[in-house]
């Protein structure tokens, strides 16, 4: 076999992959840089476009409506975080013991809200939530633990509205976070456990001890998607309150389609758009490397 059959074939694998790649650096890189670079200019859709400096950075960090969406949002991944990986953990370890049937039947009814349209979600809860009308209002007047004449506004409240937002992205979203528990705890050698069960260990001891420590990695991994998509949260939220009440849960993301889409200041929602991928990458090192070291050291 010549010298270049034998070059072909070491990277024959790579070559298919080349048309892929080529279009995935171009749309995902490629707009990466466009958006750095908008970010510097006073581009708005229509007329010419100049190079405005920092001027777009300047004016975002002045906005007091742009520091009520960056606190909104971080009030959101801190509330929602921990549920979010609380209830599925939970869910995984319910699903995964040993006594209960129908295992398939449990994973696919929690995660089926996965693949439904976020349209659909919001439409469930603002129905469910409803004053007057609402599922919820009238189950709590039923139970009588709520007057006929009375009404909860749970969409109108500041408070209520986020334990509205985290029940909504818990029951759409908290399945995919439970089916990569469940794989991790496949993974867990079962000697560990019968090993357990001969020394006379209990059930919740085999938690602690056993799969909570080895899915470590898995933690990590839940984590670090997790912060990144309760800082891009969006659709769930704005189709069921538009950021009402008065702005209260107008969240990043919806003051960069407000900005881009509805006054067309392009440049300002790059440069809004710049700031959170640096958020996000400061917040996943930060959170990447101090779990690492734990991890290392539970398993160590």
């Amino acid at each position: 076999m010549s010298k270049k059959r034998k070059l072909f074939k070491k990277y024959e694998g790579f070559l298919y992959l080349v048309p892929f790649l080529s279009v995935y650096l171009l749309f995902v890189f490629g707009m990466l840089v466009m958006t750095v670079i908008l970010s510097f200019t006073d581009y708005k859709l229509i007329g010419d476009t100049t190079f405005s400096g920092i001027k777009n950075y300047t004016r975002l960090f002045a906005d007091r409506i742009y520091w009520e969406a960056l606190r909104n949002t971080t009030v959101f991944v801190v509330i929602s975080t921990p549920v979010l990986i609380g209830v599925p953990f939970l869910l995984a370890l319910l699903i995964e013991h040993p006594r209960l049937p129908l295992r398939g039947f449990f994973r696919t009814t929690y995660f089926a809200p996965q693949v439904i349209a976020v349209s659909i979600v919001a439409y469930i809860f603002q129905f469910m939530f409803q004053p007057y009308t609402g599922l919820i209002n009238n189950l709590l007047k039923n139970a009588h633990l709520l007057k006929e004449s009375s009404e909860i506004y749970w969409l109108m409240n500041v408070a209520l509205v986020w334990v509205v937002i985290v029940i909504e992205t818990l029951w759409w979203t908290g399945g995919f976070n439970m089916i990569l528990y469940i794989a991790g705890m496949q993974d867990i050698p079962d000697d560990l456990y019968e090993c357990a069960s001969l020394d006379g260990v209990s059930y919740w001891q085999k938690v602690r001890y056993i799969t909570f420590p080895l899915l470590s990695r898995t933690h990590i991994t839940i984590l670090f998607l997790q912060l990144i998509a309760s800082f891009k949260v969006f659709g769930q939220i704005f189709l069921l309150t538009a950021g009402d009440p008065a702005g209260a849960t107008r969240t990043y993301i919806q003051y960069l389609y407000e900005q881009g889409f509805r006054v067309f200041e392009i440049g300002r929602a790059s440069a809004a758009s710049v700031v959170l991928m640096l958020i996000i990458l400061i917040v996943s090192f930060v959170q990447f490397t101090i779990t690492s070291r734990k991890a290392e050291k539970v398993v160590g």
